[in-house]
């Protein structure tokens, strides 16, 4: 077998802005092609012309310079220090010639636009003495400005072939930069504007083509996708409109062609339609100049709910008004009547005709005057008194005893802007009663109004000399001794003090509802409520006050419980989100009067979780109450520590100086949470993840503050919890990376994005194929080609591993068994399972119902573990494995020796395999701590009869120290990468043999 090709190359994630990613796709395209092994670039350049010149030879430099004309140019030695700089705009770079002599390019802070800021990249090409061009890298300048630096160069060999240092060429693009990024931000935003538009908007060519349809539009009309591919005649979609019965029953041909007779005028038009569904849609279309139109679709469903609705209240309005028993009439400013209703006609037995809208005032009048229902008199003198009354359109009420001897209550109120509307009551009936028990309602009076737990009365000095009824202390006969004294002599008090109320004793006015307290005889707090009238004899002399009390005690406690609790979260007693925000916004307030800074931590426990499951929520709460006592004890009085919820803790540190404070508290609420807390008699430790957001940097309102504290906490968890995080707009872009990628791997599922490459596993005594390992992969069509190492992360946390990995898992099976029918002989497929799923209910179902439906031998599928899953909690794993072999599953223990594990604990489990983590793996050529952790592993899994795998060979090296080891199997690039399934079939196939396929693909 011949030696395969190493993949010791590495990805770097670009650190620079999308700005500088978009100025790279046409600056930076060299570095890949030029990156050449430095024996190779030495041969090429010894077949090509040979640039023997010495890099100090001045005919040399100037025949570069006029063949180049670039800004300016440079030459190095063999140690890449600059030997030679020139050119004529060097001084607006604020570079200075004589000072770059001896330096070499990655001094003086320059840093590159590409490979995460880092040289490594550019300094390999050049100790490969390979030839680069257009390498970007930036500079501030001695203004502070960030200037834009494109540079090429080559290597410069003797005539014998040694390497002598490198010439080139550089030229400043800063504008052009700049340009681009202004460009692009103009293109984002817009499209970003019309895509974000509350309505739906569409626009078509002059040939009644589709140009474009935003998001909106898409969710409103819910036509196929395929209609919205641009350039789809508008015809497609008034006829899909019609074969769903959008325009309503009739010929579908008829419908489609009459609107493409007005569509094709290219007319303003405006319209709205009503759908099968009940939905409304106000459409608005507008020509666009040189032909074609845009339309804006509105859904107006809830206005026109609305609408109908206004309409249908006017109408009960209407009827109510119509049928009330009152008599009404209404008449605008200048006296004519605008309607009136049945009763009222009914009551003064108005003509028919009268009561028509328009009619003057002065017209009931006079018909009233005529029939004698204002008494004797003259007739014109009755209506111009009236009239003139009614003309100053002022509230009144009164009663009018009529010639029948019925009393009407006549209620007046003027109308806004003129005019008054008047109620007539039938009051007969109630006068007559009114009358009847006048008498006895003016002995009864104060007891039927002001009705309540204990009667009181005062004299004119405010001193009590009736008290009767239930005492606030429960003991009646108390009552006795408080006679004889005012209401501040027994020691009650009210808000404010006594000054206010004796004004109004003092005025003789009536008093309801109020509210006095005093400690009673067992320090308990007493409240009672009062209301009060005074009194006076026959001659209208003030005797004193006469009223009730209330004993509102517990009213009151509760009140304060309530109010206690609507603040204060219920388990801790700190407070609560709703009173951290009110408090949050009262210093936020007195930090833009005082212009003082303030931080917020936002903190959410680690591990919590696990505790609450295993223990219980009993357990779960009384972790909370320590870790929240631990956290009031590590504050300053002046700070605050809330409760969110669940194990969500949110501080305010008031007065903040500088950072570093805050990383202070921040250090130590890490270090107190950190503690162990014993929990029914168990030691739990957890970890705290800290978002810090400071004011007025970060936010300058309550909402943005949570919302950056958020953020960065979230970061804190993503660097590996148990540590602090500060906001910063780097963080926040972070986020919404993080925030599309979650978004995007939420419907990979269902839009089918996720496919399987498979690996083979190799035995290393004859080098046969003796298994597969199926590896996920994923291309979005919004993001493109994902890497594992960034969405599957993404996935465990937010819990969609469990569905993805139970299509990895059918899909793996449905695969293998599709090989053998292909002819290819039976082989073991390994699928990795995540803690997620490891922790889920479903498990053994999932595995069952993949070889059930996939008909699979159980024994082809092994299940890959990590280590760190199964010694979490070795009881439950124990049972679960156990079940899992009874099923005839093969199990591997995955990136063994990265965990804690031992050989007592080890040997518990029923696997079938171990797999040695490839970090062992990389340095065996050079490391012995690695070769005797790799050696001390395959012995114990001989020891303990297990298959021992080890992952990530890439070298001969590699493969020949684990085959005098013992080693069973291995795998890695050196004999193949991950493979699709119909390329990993030809693969096997061949036998193995070193084929395009094993050296290409990724």
């Amino acid at each position: 077998m011949q030696r395969r090709p190493s993949s010791s190359g590495s990805l770097h994630t670009p650190c620079h802005t999308d700005g500088e990613d978009l100025f790279l796709g046409q600056y930076g395209k060299n570095m890949a092609a030029d990156r050449q092994p430095g024996a190779e670039n030495r041969r090429a350049y010894e077949q090509a012309p040979a640039v023997a010149a010495s890099p100090g030879d001045d005919s040399d430099r100037l025949s570069s310079l006029i063949e180049l004309a670039y800004d300016f140019y440079w030459e190095q030695d063999s140690d890449f220090r600059f030997t030679h700089v020139a050119g004529p705009l060097l001084g607006r770079l604020g570079l200075d010639p004589r000072a770059m002599i001896g330096k070499v390019r990655w001094s003086e802070g320059n840093v590159p636009v590409g490979d995460g800021g880092c040289w490594d990249t550019h300094k390999a090409v050049l100790q490969a003495h390979g030839q680069f061009s257009d390498f970007v890298y930036k500079r501030i300048d001695a203004r502070g400005e960030v200037r834009y630096i494109t540079t090429s160069g080559m290597p410069v060999f003797s005539e014998d072939g040694r390497f002598q240092g490198y010439r080139g060429i550089a030229r400043e693009i800063t504008d052009a930069v700049r340009t681009q990024l202004a460009l692009r931000e103009s293109s984002v935003l817009l499209e970003s504007m019309f895509d974000t538009m509350a309505e739906g908007v569409s626009v078509f060519d002059a040939e009644l083509r589709l140009v474009a349809v935003n998001r909106r539009f898409r969710e409103l009309l819910n036509f196929p996708d395929a209609l919205h591919v641009a350039g789809t005649p508008f015809e497609a979609f008034i006829r899909h409109n019609a074969e769903r019965g959008d325009y309503g029953p009739g010929n579908v041909e008829e419908q489609v062609r009459s609107r493409l007779e007005q569509a094709r005028r290219f007319e303003a038009h405006h319209f709205v339609r009503e759908r099968p569904d009940g939905s409304v849609l106000e459409i608005t279309g507008r020509p666009l100049p040189g032909g074609g139109f845009v339309t804006v679709y509105s859904d107006i469903t809830e206005r026109a709910r609305a609408e109908r609705a206004l309409r249908e209240s006017k109408l009960a309005l209407e009827k109510t008004f119509e049928y009330m028993d009152q008599g009404i009439s209404i008449a605008d400013e200048d006296l004519r009547l605008i309607g009136m209703n049945r009763r009222c006609r009914e009551m003064f037995g108005f003509p028919e005709a009268l009561c028509q809208p328009g009619t003057p005032f002065a017209a009931f009048m006079r018909f009233n005057a005529e029939r004698g229902d204002y008494g004797p008199g003259d007739i014109e003198e009755q209506v111009r008194a009236r009239i003139d009354l009614a003309r100053r359109f002022e509230p009144h009420l009164f009663q009018r005893e009529r010639a029948d001897g019925s009393i009407i209550e006549v209620r007046g109120l003027p109308l806004p802007g003129g005019g008054f509307v008047t109620v007539y009551t039938d009051v007969t009936e109630r006068t007559r009663a009114e009358q009847a028990l006048r008498e006895s309602e003016a002995r009864f009076r104060s007891l039927t109004a002001l009705s309540s737990d204990w009667f009181w009365e005062q004299d004119s000095d405010y001193r009590f000399t009736r008290l009767e009824g239930r005492h606030v202390s429960g003991d009646t006969t108390a009552f006795a001794d408080e006679r004889g004294k005012t209401w501040w002599e027994l020691g009650w008090e009210v808000d404010g003090g006594w000054d206010e109320h004796r004004v109004l004793l003092a005025a003789r006015q009536p008093f309801r509802e109020m509210v006095m307290h005093r400690e009673g005889r067992h320090g308990s707090m007493q409240h009672v409520r009062v209301s009060g009238e005074p009194i006076q004899d026959a001659q209208g002399r003030f005797l004193g006050y006469r009223g009730v009390g209330r004993d509102i005690t517990q009213q009151k406690s509760a009140e304060e419980r309530i109010q206690y609790m609507a603040r204060h979260d219920s388990l801790t007693g700190l407070p609560n989100r709703a009173w951290f925000h009110e408090l949050l916004n009262l210093s936020l307030h007195a930090a833009r009067r005082y212009q003082r800074k303030l931080a917020v931590l936002f903190i959410d426990l680690d591990r919590f979780k696990i505790i609450n499951d295993t223990l219980g929520h009993d357990a779960g709460d009384e972790l909370l109450k320590e870790v929240s006592q631990r956290l009031r004890h590590c504050l300053r009085g002046c700070d605050v520590v809330a409760r969110l919820g669940g194990d969500e803790f949110v501080v305010m540190v008031q007065e903040v100086e500088e950072p570093e404070q805050v990383a202070v508290v921040a250090r130590k609420i890490l270090a107190t949470v950190l503690e162990p807390v014993v929990v029914q008699d168990q030691h739990c430790r957890v970890t705290a993840s800290v978002g810090i957001c400071l004011y007025p940097t970060d936010g300058e309102d309550d909402q943005t503050l949570m919302k950056n504290a958020d953020i960065a906490m979230y970061v804190a968890k993503e660097e590996g919890k148990n540590n602090y995080q500060f906001y910063s707009k780097d963080i926040k872009t972070q986020s919404l990376e993080r925030l599309a990628l979650e978004t995007g791997l939420r419907n990979a599922l269902a839009r089918g994005e996720f496919s399987l490459h498979y690996q083979a596993k190799v035995g290393l005594r004859n080098e046969d194929i003796t298994g597969v390992e199926a590896l996920l992969r994923w291309h979005s069509a919004e993001l493109g080609a994902v890497s594992p190492m960034q969405f599957i992360p993404v996935a465990e946390q937010t819990g969609m591993i469990v569905p993805i990995g139970r299509w990895v898992l059918q899909t793996a099976c449905e695969q293998n068994v599709a090989w053998q029918r292909e002819g290819l002989p039976p082989m073991c497929m390994a699928v990795n399972i995540s803690a997620r799923q490891f922790m889920h209910d479903t498990l053994l179902d999932d595995i069952a119902g993949a070889l059930q439906t996939s008909g699979m031998e159980p024994s082809l599928l092994e299940l890959e573990l990590t280590e760190g899953m199964v010694m979490h909690n070795t009881e439950r794993a124990v049972k679960l494995l156990t079940r899992i072999k009874a099923m005839g599953v093969r199990i591997s223990i995955d990136d063994f020796g990265t965990g804690y594990s031992s050989l007592a604990q080890i040997k518990r489990f029923p696997i079938d395999a171990l797999k040695v983590d490839r970090s062992f793996i990389r340095e065996l050529a050079t490391d012995s701590a690695d070769r005797a952790i790799t050696g001390a592993i395959i012995a114990m899994g001989k020891t303990l009869s297990l298959t021992v795998v080890a992952e990530g060979v890439e070298t001969s090296e590699q493969r020949d120290f684990l085959r005098a080891e013992g080693c069973d199997e291995m795998q890695g690039f050196y004999f193949s990468k991950p493979l699709p399934a119909d390329r990993f079939a030809d693969f096997v196939k061949s036998g193995g043999i070193d084929t395009p396929l094993s050296r290409d693909d990724p």
